[in-house]
């Protein structure tokens, strides 16, 4: 018997529970999304998700979030793109594990 057999994927789950998703999606939004690059790198590193996905939120997140300091923002295009960004990477964070049954 194989206490690590999951029965029908090989690929291992992100969440561990509903509270852990929960957790995990509001870090990246409360944090501006700042977090996001850094929770999808342990994903990455897990085999969740490829490593181009935490890297292509490093690149859209951080650069905007620096932006914010130094660009001028007429009509808030900044804050926009921003919260577009961080709801994107929310929004993939609940879906990674979306049709699996709990316990496998």
């Amino acid at each position: 018997m194989n206490e690590y057999s999951t029965g029908t994927s090989a690929r291992p789950t992100l969440y561990t529970g509903q509270r852990h998703r929960m957790l995990w999606v509001v870090g990246v939004v409360f944090s501006a999304g700042l977090l996001a690059p850094l929770l999808f790198l342990g994903a990455a590193r897990k085999g969740i998700v490829p490593r181009t996905v935490p890297a292509g939120y490093a690149v859209a997140i951080y650069p905007i979030a620096l932006g914010r300091q130094w660009l001028p923002d007429p009509g808030d295009w900044i804050s926009w793109t921003l919260a577009a960004v961080v709801l994107t990477a929310a929004v993939h964070a609940v879906l990674l594990d979306t049709g699996r049954t709990p316990g496998g």
